[in-house]
């Protein structure tokens, strides 16, 4: 989390690059699964506010909250108050709500960050603050990888994980969270109950299975020993895009890999900023060398199609709902 609070982190470029979430996960998931009123809704984590904004259409009140204040100051100039008069932001952690009355909330959203949480703190702040019938959902996404094209797609892995390149600089255990699809989140069973999950695992042509095992792209991911609920809607992509290669590799320089893996290389300067050239520059030639159709002038504007896996965890807290 420490890499969101750093000054010279992109918030603008994360805002402006990175994935958003299709209106059915809202529609068709999050909104049928959640029972009763539809007073307040807090989301954590909420960076630029990609999912405070969407969501709070269909919530009386809405609070974004970050600990990162340069994250808050892109969600408050992205969230315009004539266009959203019932959402504010709050600078807040997961763990600790203090602003929040006793059963205040009704559905908790937390998008891209559970990873980053402390659950202990995070699972007894959640039983507090949602009202007996509210909703947790938490979800998060993996890395970007080419459909049908397995070439591409190593490529990706190779420069996401490989010792040489960004395995060193991802904070752990956060990765590996997300990596397993957040099967690391398990509500407490005294306080929640219907829990579900739903999850996808993107995969390109004719695997390589060891391979897949060593960075972490594996069709399997064996249950954690205290994991509940049932798995539903496994297998049906949520995240996949039609996206330009140059919006592709600006999305790629928002990761905090690669912002850490930036700080402990200043030598390498990007070619966008005049230099020879950084990791992510070098990783974007080699895919154009593994896929010739790539390797023209005009690459950035070159459509492709790719996917991102994910993991969704819905919790319902226990008591009898008041409506």
């Amino acid at each position: 989390m420490a890499t969101f609070a750093d000054a010279s982190f992109g918030y603008d470029a994360y805002a402006a690059y990175r994935p958003v979430y299709p209106p059915t996960l809202y529609s068709e998931h999050l909104l049928p699964y959640h029972h009763g009123p539809r007073t307040l809704l807090l989301d954590l984590g909420c960076g630029p506010g990609i999912v405070t904004r969407p969501l709070s259409r269909h919530f009386t009140r809405a609070i974004g909250t970050d600990p990162s204040m340069g994250m808050l100051a892109a969600a408050v100039a992205a969230t315009p108050a004539a266009s959203y008069p019932n959402t504010t932001y709050h600078a807040s952690t997961a763990e600790s709500l203090s602003f929040l009355a006793d059963g205040a909330v009704d559905l908790v959203s937390g998008a891209q960050c559970a990873h980053w949480f402390s659950y202990p703190e995070f699972w007894a702040e959640m039983a507090r603050v949602v009202r007996p019938g509210g909703t947790v959902a938490c979800w998060g996404y993996k890395d970007f990888v080419f459909a049908g094209n397995r070439a591409a797609s190593r490529v990706v892995a190779r420069y996401a994980y490989g010792r040489e390149n960004l395995g060193p600089y991802w904070t752990q255990p956060g990765r590996g969270r997300i990596q397993g699809r957040y099967r690391c989140l398990v509500p407490p069973e005294e306080d929640w109950e219907a829990v579900e999950r739903w999850e996808y695992e993107s995969a390109f042509a004719d695997v390589d299975e060891e391979w897949d095992v060593e960075l972490g792209y594996v069709k399997e991911v064996v249950a954690d020993p205290g994991m509940t609920g049932k798995l539903v809607r496994e297998g049906e992509v949520m995240m996949e895009m039609e996206i330009p290669l140059g919006k592709l590799e600006a999305y790629a320089r928002t990761w905090s890999a690669v912002h850490a893996w930036k700080k402990a290389h200043p030598e390498r300067v990007a070619q966008e900023d005049g230099g020879s050239g950084d990791l992510v520059d070098e990783w974007f030639d080699e895919l154009r060398q593994v896929v010739p159709e790539w390797n023209i002038e005009a690459w950035k504007d070159l459509v492709v199609d790719v996917e991102l896996g994910h993991g969704v965890v819905c919790a319902r807290r226990k008591g009898e709902i008041v409506e």
